[in-house]
């Protein structure tokens, strides 16, 4: 992807370009995604910007000093190369955008999480049940319940970060090969482009499974590459990693909110529903732990779902002491 100056796009939105600088922008918009995101979060800066000076009367010269101080920092380079920039008539716009940047959790409140995720950290955390969440650069999350997480995609960073502190969570990321997207689980580190996949962090096992793309997960040196329908399992104390192939789709049930059981024994079924529920189902013979069973749960009321099991099987089903048997 070509990146495209910025004050060469605001000049563009001011309507300040040539026919040969329009037509070149115009194009390097329609030759790429990220570039006709690159020119629409300018564009944004420029929206606000003129909402502001409508809402507040704006100190030009305080505002382009730290205009300026901030340029400095992150784009000495640049700065130095466009002195005509910062001696154009449109000086009163970069002021706009330093006062956008100063002050964007308060005027960004239509942004996910108030566009905190520039500036610093954002704390996620589900509690009795999943919860679905937008994160700023497009990417989506389903945290399943009892999952804590935090990230942070800062505006000068080189990647997009996140920390999954405990639970299980769905991420399907939003493609930018300029910036990964990197997920920290103890000691394990994912790292994608642009894909979907699930991690699962329980005491001190991760496991990690793509559904799209491919993923990068490393720990103490060594690296593995997930490709589609993959499942990776890795110690965090020993470092040791075990690719394999899921036995069956009942780890996406908090995601696509079913369990779809497809010819898979009843044992499997009833464990992803005693992790969902937080119940204690047992079943007391051996024989109906290996039964095997092709149906679809909602992911609803537990006892509907223990009616259908009862239905489609014809089991014998009983509450006893805390537990719930099946016979």
């Amino acid at each position: 992807m070509e990146t495209m100056n910025e004050e060469k796009l605001i000049k563009y939105l001011l309507q300040e370009s040539d026919a040969e600088e329009t037509k070149a922008i115009q194009k390097w918009i329609s030759e790429d995604e990220a570039n006709q995101k690159q020119f629409e979060e300018i564009k944004w800066i420029w929206d606000s910007s003129s909402l502001l000076l409508e809402k507040s009367e704006v100190d030009e010269n305080r505002a382009w000093q730290k205009f300026t101080q901030l340029r400095d920092k992150h784009q000495a380079k640049k700065l130095q190369s466009n002195q005509r920039f910062l001696q154009s008539n449109w000086v009163r716009v970069a002021a706009a955008v330093t006062l956008i940047f100063v002050s964007a959790w308060v005027y960004s409140t239509f942004l996910p999480q108030s566009g905190k995720a520039y500036f610093s950290s954002v704390e996620l955390q589900s509690e009795n049940s999943p919860i679905e969440v937008p994160l700023l650069d497009g990417t989506q999350i389903t945290l399943n319940k009892n999952t804590a997480l935090n990230y942070s995609q800062k505006l000068f960073a080189s990647q997009r970060k996140v920390n999954l502190k405990s639970g299980e969570a769905f991420f399907d990321v939003k493609r930018n090969e300029n910036k990964p997207f990197v997920i920290h689980s103890e000691g394990v580190q994912i790292t994608v482009l642009g894909t979907s996949f699930h991690v699962k962090t329980t005491g001190n096992i991760t496991e990690v499974i793509v559904v799209t793309g491919s993923v990068q997960v490393e720990i103490d040196g060594k690296k593995e590459v997930l490709k589609p329908e993959e499942k990776l399992t890795v110690n965090q104390e020993t470092g040791e990693m075990l690719k394999t192939t899921p036995s069956n789709n009942l780890y996406n049930y908090y995601v696509s909110k079913r369990f779809q059981a497809d010819g898979i024994p009843l044992q499997e079924l009833v464990a992803s529903l005693n992790e969902a529920y937080d119940s204690n189902i047992e079943i007391a013979r051996g024989e109906l732990k290996a039964l095997t069973i092709t149906t679809t749960l909602e992911y609803g009321s537990l006892e509907k779902n223990l009616e259908v099991l009862r239905e489609t099987l014809n089991l014998t089903i009983v509450q006893q002491s805390g537990r719930i048997i099946i016979q």
